[in-house]
C-alpha cells in the first residue's frame, strides 16, 4: 500500500499544478478581457467628449524668438 501511495503521489503533484496552471490563465484571460472593455469605454467616453465639446479656441504661441549663441567673452557683458 505504501508503495501504491509513493507511485501516486506525483500524478497527485502533477493534476494539482495543471489545475493552478489552467486557472492561472483563465484568470489572466480575464483580466485582459476586462482591462479591454474598460479601455474600449475610457476611449469612446474620450471620442464623444471630443467630438461634442470641442475645445474652445486653440491658444495660438508666438513664434520663439531664434536662439541665442554665447561666444567665448559674451557672458561677461551679461
Amino acid at each position: 500500500m505504501r508503495r501504491f501511495f509513493s507511485q501516486l503521489i506525483p500524478f497527485i503533484f502533477i493534476g494539482v499544478a495543471l489545475v493552478a496552471l489552467a486557472f492561472g490563465i483563465f484568470l489572466l484571460a480575464y483580466l485582459f478581457f476586462i482591462g479591454a472593455i474598460v479601455g474600449f469605454v475610457l476611449f469612446s467616453l474620450a471620442w464623444l467628449k471630443q467630438k461634442f465639446f470641442p475645445p474652445k479656441a486653440v491658444v495660438k504661441l508666438k513664434s520663439p524668438r531664434p536662439p541665442r549663441t554665447i561666444d567665448s567673452d559674451d557672458w561677461k557683458e551679461l
